[in-house]
């Protein structure tokens, strides 16, 4: 092992954010990022400032759900993806420049952001859920 690679673990996707999340919230006090203590991963290297690590995940998470959301927004009304987006299709919008051998785990993840998207109200299934919208809330 590299020296590089004991000190700094990889980043790992967070599993089922929509129960991780505000679990996770409510451990810190409402305060992601801002708290002290080492974290015990499940796999990987000890992390030295666990809430730190957390919050930076909690950001990112939040950073991609804001991408697809954006890329519904901005694409949907275009013809060709009016009928939807299926997740490869946004990977290789909010993903480019990203190897493709990384892609479909990043479809995972884009597929854990759209069902909790679809929970909280924002977007949809189509096409037997194989392609995803926003819901129009101009009529609302």
């Amino acid at each position: 092992m590299s020296s590089s690679a004991a000190t700094k673990p990889p980043i790992t996707p967070l599993p089922e954010v929509t129960r991780l999340s505000p679990a996770v919230i409510r451990i810190l006090g409402g305060n992601p990022g801002k708290g002290r203590g080492r974290g015990y991963p499940g796999h990987g290297l000890v992390v030295e400032d666990g809430p730190a690590k957390i919050g930076e995940y909690i950001r990112h998470r939040q950073q991609r759900e804001d991408q697809v959301i954006e890329t519904l927004r901005a694409f949907t009304a275009k013809e060709d993806h009016g009928e939807g987006w299926t997740p490869m299709e946004l990977v290789k919008v909010i993903y480019q420049g990203v190897p493709e051998g990384l892609h479909i785990p990043a479809a995972g993840g884009v597929i854990q952001i759209l069902n909790k998207l679809r929970k909280e109200g924002k977007v949809t299934a189509v096409d037997g859920g194989d392609r995803w919208r926003l819901i129009d809330r101009s009529a609302l």
